[in-house]
C-alpha cells in the first residue's frame, strides 16, 4: 500500500508540475485556451467533490487525490498566468534601507486576491466534504495550501536557491520582493516541522484499520514529503530542473 501510494503521488506531482511549467510559458492566446479548459475541468471536479467524499474505496481515494491536485493546479495557473493576483503588479519600490514591514505589505499586494480565492475554494471543498468518509480531496488541498504558505514565507525571508526562470515573463516582478540569497532561520524550522508532520501522517497511515483510509493518509504523507523535498530544493541546489527537462526550453532563463 505504501509503495503504491508513493508511485501515484510522485507520478502525479512530477507530471502536473511539468505540465504547469509548459502551460505558463506558452503564448498568451494558448494560455487562454489552456486556462479555459482547465477551468472547465475544475468546475466538474468541484461538482463531484461531495460524491467522491461519500465513497470510501481505493479507486475513489486515488481519484480524490487526483481531483485535489487538479483543483490546486487550476489555482496555481490562475496566479502564474496573471489572471488573479493582487493590486500590486510592479516590482518593489522600496529604497535602502529596505523596510521589512513595507516589503511584506507590497508582497502581499501582489497576491492578495489570489489568496482570498484559495481560501474560498479550499473552504468550499471542506464544507462539501464535511462529515463524509473520504476526506482525500480536502486533505490534499489543505497540505498544498499550508506548504505553499510556508514556501512563500521562506522566499520572503530569503533562501539560497530559487529558479526564477520557472516564472513566466509577466510574473518576474515578484522576484523583487524576495529576501536575500541565503537561507534564513525560518527555512530550517519550517522544513523540520513539515518533516515531523509528514512522519505523523505516515504513522497514522500505518495505524489505519480501513484500507481506503490508510491509502488516503499515505498519499497525503507522500505529498507532504515531496513538499519537504521542495523546501530542500530552496536551501540547497540539487539540479532539480533535470526532473522536468522534458518540459522543454521553457524552464531556461530567457
Amino acid at each position: 500500500m505504501i509503495w503504491i501510494s508513493f508511485f501515484v503521488a510522485a507520478l502525479l506531482w512530477w507530471l502536473m508540475t511539468g505540465l504547469a511549467l509548459m502551460s505558463v510559458h506558452q503564448p498568451r492566446q494558448t494560455q487562454r485556451i489552456i486556462f479555459a479548459l482547465v477551468t472547465l475541468a475544475t468546475g466538474v471536479a468541484l461538482f463531484l467533490v461531495e460524491a467522491n467524499a461519500a465513497s470510501a474505496t481505493t479507486l475513489s481515494t486515488i481519484t480524490g487525490f487526483a481531483m485535489g491536485l487538479g483543483i490546486w493546479g487550476w489555482l496555481e495557473l490562475s496566479y502564474l498566468m496573471g489572471y488573479i493576483t493582487g493590486p500590486v503588479k510592479a516590482p518593489a519600490t522600496i529604497g535602502a534601507p529596505r523596510s521589512q514591514v513595507r516589503r511584506f505589505q507590497q508582497a502581499l499586494g501582489t497576491t492578495i486576491y489570489h489568496e482570498l480565492l484559495v481560501v474560498t475554494v479550499v473552504g468550499w471543498v471542506c464544507v462539501l466534504g464535511a462529515g463524509l468518509p473520504n476526506p482525500t480531496i480536502q486533505n490534499t488541498l489543505a497540505v498544498l495550501w499550508l506548504m505553499r504558505w510556508s514556501t512563500k514565507l521562506n522566499l520572503f525571508f530569503g533562501v539560497r536557491h530559487f529558479n526564477s526562470a520557472w516564472l513566466p515573463a509577466q510574473m518576474r516582478y515578484i522576484t523583487s520582493f524576495l529576501g536575500p540569497d541565503k537561507n534564513n532561520w525560518f527555512t530550517v524550522v519550517s522544513t523540520l516541522f513539515a518533516a515531523y508532520c509528514t512522519y505523523l501522517l505516515f504513522f497514522y497511515g500505518q495505524a489505519a484499520t480501513e484500507p481506503a483510509m490508510g491509502l488516503s493518509l499515505f498519499l497525503i504523507a507522500w505529498l507532504a514529503a515531496l513538499a519537504v523535498l521542495e523546501h530542500c530544493f530552496l536551501m540547497i541546489p540539487m539540479g532539480e530542473t533535470a526532473l522536468w527537462r522534458w518540459a522543454g526550453a521553457n524552464t531556461r532563463e530567457s
